[in-house]
């Protein structure tokens, strides 16, 4: 097998490991997310009142002359808990932790785009693993820095 072959599969299988994708909600602007769709069991010993679990993965897929990425940010139900399915206010923080997601997605989407690779297949996979990784270092750095400015949405003015 070709070593470029090899390494997509194994990050196929790395981005892509865990959950069916079936039961994945993948983002779409205009299609929010619900309490209904937090499904996991909550943790009681959790200080907050509810978490949002969501995934950035990409896929490769190669003719052997082009490579072929698709970067898919999803929420993930099975992962997802509540403890209170009465407030709105909790809701839209929520679901701003899955636009977040998205802007990150967007951002590595465009860094790859623009970026002119003059690599071997296997160089080139390891520069995208490379970009994917510093993007979702950010995307947690910035996902907590919004948790705290907000103290989880209970800072009316500053969750606006």
């Amino acid at each position: 097998m070709k070593p470029f072959l090899f390494i997509i599969i194994i990050l196929t299988i790395m981005a892509f490991s865990g959950a069916d994708d079936n039961k994945l909600i993948e983002y779409h602007e205009r299609n929010e997310l619900t309490w209904n769709d937090y499904n996991a069991q909550p943790n009681h010993e959790s200080p907050f009142k509810a978490l949002t679990a969501t995934r950035i993965s990409f896929k490769a897929n190669s003719n052997g002359k082009m490579l072929k990425l698709s970067i898919k940010n999803t929420f993930e139900p099975h992962n997802s808990w509540t403890k209170t399915n009465e407030s709105v206010e909790l809701l839209e923080h929520e679901r701003l932790h899955f636009h977040i997601s998205e802007l990150y997605a967007r951002k590595l989407r465009k860094q790859i785009q623009e970026t002119k690779f003059n690599s071997t297949d296997q160089k080139l996979m390891n520069e995208i693993s490379r970009m994917y990784e510093d993007k979702m270092n950010e995307l947690s750095k910035y996902q907590i820095r919004y948790d705290r400015e907000t103290s989880h949405s209970t800072m009316e003015e500053k969750q606006k």
